[in-house]
Parts: structure tokens; sequence; C-alpha cells
């Protein structure tokens, strides 16, 4: 039978058996509200059914060794989509029954407790979500409820920073956010460490997320310690921002990856000591610079460059230390090109981690932190379906350039 049609048999029953009671909007939403009730306990009792292997009230029950045993001395009270309902929990004599459709320690149903996560990862707070779920739902949930729904992400994250990663990453993005944290009463600034790798189906991962006091390259050295005991055996290019000593610590790990300074960094460090008014087209200018066909390009227009620029003694003194960020990208095709030169992948993620924290005052404790960040990745990663752009491409210059090392891991 048809969905449709059944349906229409289920409706046509209803309308018989209550008529001249179901007249208004809110007749139809009391009824139903009283029959989801009515389904879960009865569903409840086709649990017990199957897991004795009788109906209730058949000859066969005299000859089973576990039977029933009535219900639990107070009705439980479960909150739903439509409210609360209450419903009688039955028992066996063993004690052994563990129902499905509402746990022995389950106080929500239908998906509420994965709402409440969901708002707890955009970055509403407790009171926020109480209210959200009270207006939506008509359910009062104290803060302790939602508190413990939340508190089951904590397994979740310890979970995923202890998951294998995959063998190899041709493409790694790091950089830092900070975020305040309770430390003995005080906020305290603390340094959120983000890996965002591009594996070799061109797909991106969060590889990990970090927090301690400060940014440091020994702190970063210790997480591609932790990443290459989860599995992690090369990595082709890390492109990341100009802390010192990170390209050493880098080396020490991965002695064959490629450290490539994102060159948005760099634009926005000249941005910072240009007037105003003449910002947009000393970038455009120096943008020529990167942007060129190849090397001998580039070479060309450092030189305009430096003509045009030659009075602007601390704008030039930027250039002159960051063009040598800048050639090495021409040893790579443009495919490779566009994807080291910036860290643009990374920096979208962190806005939107931004996002989930930014105005939230202090976290109380580091896991308070961890749970909204892991939360939002979570959300962020089911959007990440498309993979890398032109990622064929791409693929067949890494091929040609690392050869086995990259083909052994297709």
């Amino acid at each position: 039978m048809k969905k449709e049609s059944k349906n229409k048999e289920i409706v046509d029953l209803i309308l018989e058996k209550n008529k001249g009671e179901l007249i208004t909007g809110r007749d139809v939403t009391h009824f139903f509200d009283d029959l989801y009730g009515d389904i879960i306990q009865a569903l409840l009792e086709g649990e017990m059914d199957d897991f004795l292997g009788y109906q209730k009230g058949t000859h066969e029950e005299k000859r089973t060794e576990n039977r029933r045993n009535g219900y639990s001395s107070k009705g439980k009270k479960v909150k739903t989509k439509s409210g609360e309902i209450s419903v009688d929990m039955p028992r066996d004599r063993k004690g052994e029954f563990e129902p499905q459709i509402v746990g022995k320690r389950q106080r929500i149903l239908e998906g509420i407790d994965e709402k409440i996560i969901a708002m707890y990862a955009k970055g509403m707070t407790l009171a926020d979500i109480k209210e959200m779920i009270k207006e939506i739902y008509k359910i009062e949930l104290s803060n302790q409820t939602i508190s413990t729904l939340t508190a089951s992400v904590s397994e979740k994250i310890e979970e995923w920073q202890k998951r294998p990663l995959q063998e190899c990453y041709p493409f790694v993005y790091v950089d830092c956010l900070y975020c305040y944290v309770k430390e003995d009463l005080v906020s305290v600034k603390k340094a959120v460490y983000v890996m965002l790798g591009i594996d070799t189906e061109g797909q991106k991962e969060v590889i990990g997320i970090w927090v301690d006091k400060t940014e440091s390259a020994t702190f970063w050295n210790e997480i591609f310690e932790e990443i290459k005991t989860r599995g992690v055996k090369d990595i082709f290019f890390v492109s990341m921002d100009g802390l010192k000593g990170l390209p050493e610590a880098i080396e020490k790990i991965y002695p064959k990856t490629i450290c490539q300074r994102c060159v948005v960094h760099l634009v926005r460090n000249i941005y910072s000591i240009l007037n105003k008014k003449e910002s947009a087209v000393t970038i455009k200018d120096f943008k020529k610079i990167y942007t060129a066909s190849n090397k001998d390009m580039a070479k060309i227009e450092y030189e305009e460059f430096k003509k045009k620029y030659k009075d602007n003694k601390r704008l030039m003194k930027k250039v002159d230390e960051y063009v040598e960020y800048i050639y090495p990208l021409f040893e790579y095709p443009e495919e490779i090109r566009k994807i080291i030169y910036t860290t643009n992948p990374i920096e979208s993620l962190n806005s939107a981690l931004r996002k989930v924290t930014r105005g939230k005052g202090s976290f109380i404790n580091e896991m308070a932190l961890m749970k909204v960040l892991f939360l939002r990745v979570e959300d962020l990663q089911k959007k990440w379906c498309k993979g890398t752009k032109n990622w064929r491409n791409v693929q067949n210059q890494l091929g040609i350039i690392f050869e086995e090392r990259y083909t052994k891991y297709i």
C-alpha cells in the first residue's frame, strides 16, 4: 500500500472516530499531543513483547522463566517536541529489559537533545537555549539538564582528539586565534592552535584544535610530534604566518616538508603601515609581484615596484624582506601556487570559529571552550563535500613533482 493511501485511511479513521470533536486547529493539536503519548506507550509494550518472545496475556506467558512484572511505581515524565508526556515503564522480573524508544534514564525524546547541542555549537548560552526551547516547544528545561546533554560532547572530543589520522596530507595550514578562559576566577587569554589539512583526495579536514597559554614554535613542535604518532607520515606543504622558529620546528619532524609563508599575512602587514588613501593602489601593485606568471616576471614587477615606491623607506624595507618569501612560489605550477600562497582556507575556518566565541565573555574552563569549537567544526565539516577546486589538475602536478612520494598514498 502506498504511503499516501495508508495515510488517508488513518486520517479517515481518526475523523470517523472523533466526529464533532476535532473542530479547531487547537482541538487537532491537543488530540495528537495525547495520541503521541499513547503511541510511545504502545511501542514500549511492543518492545517488551519482543524482549520476552510472546505477547501479553497469551498462554506462553506461564511457560517462560522471565515474565512481566508490572510497571515502574511512578509514571515517567518525558519531554518531546509536543510538550511533556507521561509513560508507564514496563518491567520484567529479572530486571533485564532495556527499552530503546525511551531509555531508562532518558528524559528527552525526538531529537531535542540534538537541537540543544546544535544551539550550543552556534555559541548560544545555556540561558539562551533554555528560553528558545521553552518558546518553541513549551518545555521547561533546567540549566542542569542542558549541561548534562552538552557534557556528552566531552567524550566525543576526547575520541576526536585521539583518532587516527590519514597517512598523507599534501597541504596543511596552521594558525592561531585567541579566546578568554577563566583560571582561578581571572580571565586569561589563551591561544587556540588550529590545523587544517587537505588530503590526497582534495578533501578538507580539521586535523586538530589545541589550547595553550600562548602561541609558540615549541608547542607547534609538540603538535607535529603528536600528529606523527597518530599516523601522519608525510606533509608536502605547510602554509603559515611568520611565527619565528616554526619552520625549524616542522623540519625536525617532517624534514621534507616545504614551509610557505602566507602572502595574505604579508599583505596585511604592508597594509598596516600604509596611508589609507594610498593603500588600495599600493597593494594592487604589490599583488602584481606574487600573481606574476613566472619568477622572471615577478622580478620585473618587483623592480617596477621599487622604482615607484623608492622614497617610501618603511614600505620598501618590508617589501624587500617579503619578496624572498614570494620567489619560492614560482618553483611550482600555478595550480599548486594558488593553494599554498594563502592561508585563506584556515582563515575562513577561524572566522567561523570566532563567530561562536566572540562576545561570549570568558569560558568557564578549557573544556567549555573546546566543546563550542568542536561542535562548530563538526557542523562545518558536514558542508565540506565539494573538495578542492581543480583537484584533478592539482593531483596531476603533485604526481609529476613528488612522484612515488605522492602516488603511493592514492
